[in-house]
């Protein structure tokens, strides 16, 4: 617990290195023996790097909240949402059944329920893990588990009974209801919106605006009446900095002729905005189009600027009027577009009531769904960066993180092999490819960009041969 508080990060210490000349890499992998392979951005690990560690530390986090959860549903419980170190119990103050779709169990009047703990056994299950506490009983007593004060009415310090909206993980909010049943929100996560300026302030750090987007999705989720934000219709503007040569490059010529005070340097703010469907200009490839623009504070400059492409270095406007792009500007999504987005945002690592995977329109009890080991890939740890591919900053996994190919785990080769029996003409039926792409798969003449080789494997998956 030390080492996760205070040391874990220099155990873990991995550096991308931003640079497109191919290098010859050792890798250690599972295997007794290490292998070699060529990539662009290795990483270079830290002074005091040793993953071995590092994963013990955050693999005994997870083994607490494995063991928290085995002790709920070993009692009939079950949890609302599961974050890094926490968990919502669904429990009430005398326990019994709630209704929720979904639920295993019935009410009196039929309806789908999952049973609620009650308080007093979720404070038997604290004082259990008491038993874990490794510190100096005289100095911290007591269990290594905590009753959060939201639980506490703020005037009274009594319990109090909380709700949560859950969407997906790490987006959730706690909230209370009144007598006429309108709530008041608790907590809220900013997973998935932090990247977001400040709509009305965009110099601000105040976050209000995402506690009040979120009461308006309770408020829904209750069947109650939400006003249209303020805001809404406002183009969607995320800040990001100039962390890395890719993202200077293109900004070269806003440098020219600047004195050096003005000029645009590593590690400054830039705006950076999200382009809807169908939103692009024409003639420009989606998954090589990002616009970035210097930081602008005024939201009313935002649609008079001129924004650069990074990939191009091309200079295009944008709007928030309109179905789709046109020349020269991009149609871009506004806050009202990013939040009904994310209001129904699938949790797709997870499985509805029958199994299926949920989508957009699942509601209630989620369970596990059951995973497969298909291939091992080795890749870098930039992995927190994964969040910024979703949420639009970035536009492909493999400018977040590097893979590290190892030949004798290689998923490709077996791809290559499921694909020999698929003919010319059925390929061109079910992918809309040239013949040659197929040829040269076949032969192994050469090994297909990431893209082409997921467009490969589903059509060896559809066909039966994976």
């Amino acid at each position: 617990m030390l080492a996760n508080a205070a040391s874990y990060g220099i155990y873990a210490e991995m550096h991308r290195q931003e640079s497109d000349a191919t290098m010859r890499v050792q890798c250690h992998g599972i295997d007794d023996t290490p292998f070699t392979c060529d990539v662009s951005h290795p990483d270079v690990t830290g002074e005091y790097c040793f993953p071995p560690l590092a994963s013990l530390i955050t693999g005994a986090a997870r083994l607490m909240l494995g063991l928290l959860e085995h002790t709920v549903t070993e009692m009939g419980g079950t949890y609302a949402m599961e974050d890094t170190d926490s968990m919502a119990i669904v429990a009430t103050k005398r326990g019994g059944l709630v209704p929720c779709a979904g639920g295993r169990q019935r009410t009196k009047d039929g309806r789908a329920a999952v049973h609620a703990l009650s308080w007093a056994q979720v404070d038997d299950i604290t004082e259990r893990f008491a038993a874990l506490n490794p510190y100096d009983r005289a100095a911290i007593p007591g269990s290594i588990l905590k009753i959060e004060r939201d639980n506490e009415d703020p005037g009274s310090g009594n319990r109090r009974q909380l709700y949560c909206l859950a969407i997906s993980a790490k987006r959730y909010a706690l909230f209370t209801l009144n007598g006429n049943g309108t709530p008041t929100l608790v907590r809220h996560s900013e997973h998935g919106l932090g990247h977001l300026l400040n709509p009305t302030d965009p110099d601000s750090e105040d976050r209000n605006w995402i506690a009040q987007a979120w009461l308006n999705m309770v408020r829904r989720a209750l069947g109650l009446p939400a006003d249209r934000l303020s805001f809404e219709d406002r183009p969607a503007i995320g800040r990001i900095t100039i962390s890395s040569p890719a993202v200077m490059r293109p900004l070269a010529q806003l440098n020219d002729e600047q004195p050096y005070p003005k000029q645009l340097k590593p590690f400054n703010f830039l705006l950076t905005c999200h382009v809807r469907k169908l939103g692009h200009p024409p003639g420009v490839a989606p998954e090589q189009f990002h616009l970035i623009a210097p930081f602008e504070s005024d939201p009313r400059r935002w649609t008079e600027m001129d924004w650069i492409d990074q990939y191009s270095g091309s200079t295009f406007r944008i709007t928030t009027e309109g179905h789709h792009g046109v020349a020269g500007t991009a149609r871009v999504k506004t806050y009202g577009n990013v939040l009904e987005e994310y209001e129904w945002h699938p949790e797709s690592k997870c499985a509805d009531a029958t199994g299926a995977p949920s989508d957009k329109q699942t509601i209630g009890l989620l369970g596990r769904r059951h995973l497969r080991i298909r291939a091992l890939k080795y890749v870098g740890k930039e992995s927190n960066h994964l969040e910024e591919v979703e949420s639009g900053l970035m536009h492909a996994v493999e400018s977040v993180y590097t893979e590290y190919g190892d030949p004798r785990h290689d998923e490709w080769l077996a791809i290559a092999e499921a694909l020999k029996d698929v003919s010319l003409n059925q390929f061109g039926q079910l992918t809309g490819r040239s013949r040659r792409m197929l040829i040269d798969a076949r032969k192994g003449r050469r090994r297909p960009h990431a893209r082409n080789r997921r467009l490969l494997a589903g059509v060896a998956r559809r066909l039966g041969r994976l």
